[in-house]
């Protein structure tokens, strides 16, 4: 890819003395384009929608880096590229504290204000998220349960982007099986000599995390929703903070957290032989 310039001035014009093809900061991006999409629905236009639309807007973009990340980090996995997936592993995790210290800029979203337009957004909701079911889906939730839930909130038929997704392997079946790929019995003899396997431990440490941020995503958000309608009320959606409660210790790699209870098991056993 050709080198791309940083703008020159503040009106996003291109210099004179570079080809009308050469693009700009403001050509590059399609800042026009891009900030023609915010499209408030309350009338008159409440002076809040602006900032709901562009924190879902931008999770949604956020989302759509998170997808193409993931794959990558799979496809690494898949070849046994340990030190390539723990980078963009790393990487989605960065992604992640930052979009969940985005979405909780909604926190400050005065509750009243927020009734003030809720009645224009109809039956939109962020529980109809496609990308946000493809992460789920490609992290490694496909419970048949799960599954048939997502057929039901959209009539029946699965979105096309997870049926895609469901035909390869999750990012969880593939890092489970990483420690064989790696010629290692399981993922507990690679955290019993960490030194041995460097570069597969920090891996496995960098999935940690992103379980864990996840969970702490899943957290906030319920805060969010219980600061802003309550913890009865249903969503525009239909789904209520208790339904969000009930997701909080999903978890895509629970094979990595059942490693520490066996180290602790086998030190407790160690331990009681010794005396």
């Amino acid at each position: 890819m050709r080198q791309i310039h940083s703008p020159l001035g503040i009106d996003g014009a291109a210099p004179s003395d570079r080809s009308a093809a050469s693009p700009t900061y403001r050509s590059y991006l399609e800042v026009d384009r891009l900030l023609e999409l915010q499209r408030p629905l309350s009338t008159p236009e409440h002076p809040d929608e602006l900032h709901f639309i562009v924190t879902h807007q931008a999770m949604e973009l956020w989302f759509k880096i998170l997808i193409h990340e993931l794959g990558r980090a799979r496809a690494d996995l898949e070849c046994g590229a340990w030190a390539s997936a723990f980078g963009k592993v790393k990487r989605v995790n960065s992604i992640l504290s930052a979009q969940t210290a985005q979405m909780g800029t909604l926190g400050h979203l005065d509750p009243k204000a927020f009734l003030e337009f809720r009645g224009f957004l109809g039956t939109a909701s962020g529980f109809q998220s496609v990308q946000f079911r493809v992460i789920e889906v490609l992290s490694g939730l496909r419970e048949p349960g799960y599954l048939d839930d997502l057929r039901a909130r959209h009539d029946g038929s699965m979105p096309a982007e997870i049926l895609d997704v469901l035909s390869e392997a999750s990012l969880a079946e593939v890092a489970a099986g990483a420690a064989k790929t790696a010629g290692v019995k399981d993922w507990l003899e690679v955290y019993s000599e960490p030194d041995v396997h460097g570069a597969l431990f920090l891996l496995g440490e960098a999935l940690l995390d992103y379980d864990r941020l996840w969970m702490l995503w899943r957290y906030e958000h319920l805060l969010l929703v219980e600061r802003i309608i309550g913890h009865g009320a249903d969503g525009t959606g239909g789904a209520s903070a208790r339904y969000l409660e009930q997701r909080l210790s999903l978890r895509f790699f629970p094979f990595l957290w059942d490693v520490r209870y066996r180290l602790t098991m086998a030190a407790a056993r160690k331990g009681n032989g010794a005396r």
